[in-house]
């Protein structure tokens, strides 16, 4: 199966910097690609659509495995405008949600085996406790951005005052997800930063594999 088009892309890129709006690093997106075909994720859930183009990249890796992506916006403009690029990719795999990320991830039943967080970096410890039990044992969880102008790192005072409870709040998220029984994390210097954690399985999963 070829990849998206990548006169697809070019649009998209070109329509997040007229717009301004945030797109995946390059290497992110390359890198998390590779994560979901070496792994053979089939159930992805992103939280932040953006105009889709990361979207586009994990369903077409998805669809290698008959998976497919679940994606949820919460501003409607840019889930209208990312819906015109998932008709134009020609992808059949790819379920768009238009709301809050916390309004809309209760009404979901499945569970998930890979889920990417690339939104608002101070509500990813909020998020963490709606996504956590909807990940699946050996699954991956991978917050973007975390190490965004190295803000985890800095004295509070160095920053200005309007972005120091994210400050904590994101360090607050970072020593959760590092410091958790269930979970082997790690952080990486990949675009913006990413931290990518793995669900471990239980002994009965183990015995299953």
């Amino acid at each position: 199966m070829e990849i998206v088009n990548r006169d697809i892309l070019e649009m998209m890129t070109d329509d997040c910097a007229k717009n301004h709006v945030a797109l995946i690093a390059p290497e992110t997106a390359s890198y998390l690609k590779l994560l979901i075909e070496w792994g053979n994720f089939r159930r992805i859930l992103e939280i932040g659509t953006g105009l889709g183009y990361s979207t586009l990249i994990f369903a077409q890796a998805a669809a290698k495995q008959e998976g497919a992506v679940v994606t949820i916006e919460r501003m409607p403009e840019r889930v209208k405008r990312a819906r015109e690029y998932f008709s134009l990719s020609g992808l059949q795999n790819i379920r768009s949600y238009a709301g809050d990320a916390q309004d809309v991830l209760p009404c979901l039943t499945d569970s998930f085996d890979f889920i990417f967080m690339d939104a608002a970096m101070g509500q990813y410890l909020d998020f963490f406790q709606l996504l956590f039990p909807k990940l699946a044992p050996g699954g991956l969880l991978i917050g973007d951005n975390v190490l965004f102008e190295n803000l985890i790192f800095r004295d509070r005072y160095q920053i200005p005052r309007r972005r120091r409870t994210m400050q904590q709040r994101l360090r607050d998220f970072l020593n959760l997800v590092l410091g958790h029984s269930e979970l082997s994390a790690r952080l990486f210097s990949i675009g913006d930063g990413l931290v990518v954690c793995r669900r471990q399985l239980s002994v009965r999963d183990k015995m299953m594999e």
